[in-house]
């Protein structure tokens, strides 16, 4: 779609696609409102380094972009700290069932890591997680955003998904201008809460009504020139496109780490946004 929308020279906002590589293309008309995957865990390392401390990890992931760029930026947070990574195991999403599964989770299980860190999509995040339950590994869990953040992971997983951790971009504690009010919109309409990928959509509509009134013209480049110079705050967060490091016209945000504690999401990290404290899973062999 990105370079479709180049190619017309037609604006185009990326809301949810997370492959690092969408804003590092030289793509004029391309702008992202949420963060690349790389910088999904932010939070969650943060995390890691100050209340959990492992001393070694595995990683599984699925092997598509999305999926090897938060594997890959974890791989290298590993290595930076000191974390042995005693697993690294792709899968193949179109493989998706539990002998496959437990293979990979057999070979992970053998290498007792402190915690097991995983990128995955909404079906095989549930799998994987009941085939790691099954199996009895006494590590800590923890979901690199994607699947692990929605409603239906906890009704897919049920208890056995109690105390696993996942990474998020977004949670309604925030305290931004308008994320109560859509956050209880949207139970009001759906009867069930949203996860991020809900309030990176309507906060990028929002951005984009707020381009097209301060746009001197439809033409592409008076929109682009307004995109540009785009500087709010939306119930997602602060937008504002800038280019840094590899990115160009990529917004950057922080965040955060929710834990599942009784079948409901709770934001444990950052501190001043948390709902409730870290719970340390009973089986956890992690050290203190």
């Amino acid at each position: 779609m990105a370079r479709i929308a180049d190619k017309l020279d037609t604006p185009l906002l990326v809301c949810t696609a997370a492959d690092d590589r969408v804003t590092q293309r030289k793509w004029r008309n391309v702008y992202r409102l949420n963060a690349p995957a790389s910088e999904y865990a932010k939070g969650l390392e943060d995390f890691l380094l100050k209340m959990i401390k492992p001393k070694s990890m595995a990683i599984i992931y699925e092997n598509s972009p999305y999926g090897t760029g938060g594997a890959l930026r974890m791989m290298w947070f590993c290595r930076e700290n000191d974390i042995d990574l005693c697993g690294i195991e792709p899968y193949h999403k179109e493989r998706l069932n539990p002998d496959y599964f437990k293979r990979i989770v057999n070979r992970v299980k053998e290498a007792a890591p402190d915690v097991v860190y995983m990128v995955s999509y909404l079906n095989d995040a549930a799998l994987l997680t009941k085939t790691i339950k099954a199996s009895k590994i006494n590590s800590l869990l923890c979901g690199g955003a994607g699947g692990f953040t929605h409603k239906k992971f906890i009704e897919k997983t049920g208890d056995v998904s109690n105390h696993l951790l996942t990474a998020t971009l977004w949670t309604h504690q925030l305290s931004y201008p308008g994320t109560n009010e859509y956050y209880n919109a949207y139970i009001n309409l759906f009867s069930a809460p949203p996860d991020y990928h809900g309030a990176e959509a309507y906060s990028a509509l929002l951005v984009v009504a707020d381009a097209l009134k301060r746009a001197e013209s439809f033409r592409p480049e008076s929109i682009r020139s307004a995109l540009e110079s785009t500087d709010m705050v939306t119930p997602f967060g602060p937008v504002n496109f800038k280019s840094y490091e590899k990115y160009e016209r990529q917004n950057s945000l922080p965040t955060q780490v929710l834990q599942i504690v009784n079948g409901e999401f709770e934001c444990v990290w950052p501190e001043d946004l948390s709902t409730a404290k870290f719970v340390r899973p009973s089986d956890w062999r992690g050290s203190d």
